[in-house]
């Protein structure tokens, strides 16, 4: 029987996987790593910062399952794929491997960019990116080869993007959501990531309505509103704060 204790936590304002890419490098997310204190590991930081990638070892703390078969973000229509040929968070142990882009690094704690972990998550092991040793440009690809990456670009009309940046410092990133389930694939057959409407398609998160629509390449977000109509109960898995939000929401930009 192995144990593992976390060495710290990654914190970040990104809280559920529909807000992050299926890899760190599809994502303009931020955090940092707060090592524990009393066990020495910031002095096993010393000498990192001279690296500008770090792998990060972690645990994939919102899973408790594992599926031998996993329908990953980016496929060939083909079916499934077996999880271990996959990067699925769906793994008989839930570690994770991840490779970021290291900031900088401060006593115990240690800033991150490009990152696809979610707030929370606890920390195993950290070590450097090493190019020579960790990179094979010319190493076959397997099923990947065979699926089609589309990029879309996102632009937002000026009253989304105003609800976007409120909500964005009241810590909701609809950013974040909108990056991952729209910018890239998003006609992705094997997934139902939006719906039809009759002004054009919708998107939802958690108790939040996002509007668009798709002209050639180009995601625009049109508007964003609340779900609620009255605040008298919270809607769905919505917190105390998240109906705070929602109601301060509604007064900053429907109530004036």
């Amino acid at each position: 029987m192995f144990e593992f204790e976390p060495i710290g936590y990654l914190k970040c304002n990104r809280s559920f996987h529909t807000q992050q890419p299926a890899q760190g490098v599809l994502s303009n997310s931020e955090g940092v790593i707060e090592l524990i204190k009393g066990h020495n590991y910031e002095q096993g930081l010393k000498d990192l910062s001279g690296f500008d990638y770090i792998w990060l070892i972690y645990l994939f703390h919102r899973n408790t399952n594992w599926k031998p078969l996993t329908n990953p973000p980016h496929n060939d229509e083909n079916g499934k794929k077996g999880v271990f040929a996959t990067r699925s968070p769906y793994r008989p142990n839930q570690i994770g491997l991840s490779c970021v882009k290291l900031d900088r690094i401060e006593n115990n704690k240690v800033y991150i960019k490009n990152s696809d972990l979610l707030n929370d998550t606890p920390i195993l092991d950290i070590k450097p990116y090493i190019p020579e040793y960790d990179s094979f440009p010319n190493a076959r690809r397997g099923w990947l080869e065979n699926v089609d990456k589309q990029i879309f670009e996102v632009v937002y009309s000026n009253a989304a993007k105003s609800k976007a940046d409120y909500l964005f410092k009241r810590s909701v990133d609809l950013y974040g959501v909108i990056d991952a389930q729209l910018k890239h694939n998003p006609f992705d057959k094997t997934r139902n990531k939006f719906c039809t409407t009759e002004t054009g398609y919708l998107l939802r998160f958690k108790s939040w309505r996002i509007k668009f629509e798709i002209e050639n390449k180009t995601v625009k977000i049109n508007e964003i509103e609340s779900a609620y109509t009255s605040f008298e109960t919270v809607l769905g898995n919505d917190s105390a704060e998240d109906l705070k939000i929602h109601t301060e929401f509604k007064q900053t930009f429907v109530m004036r």
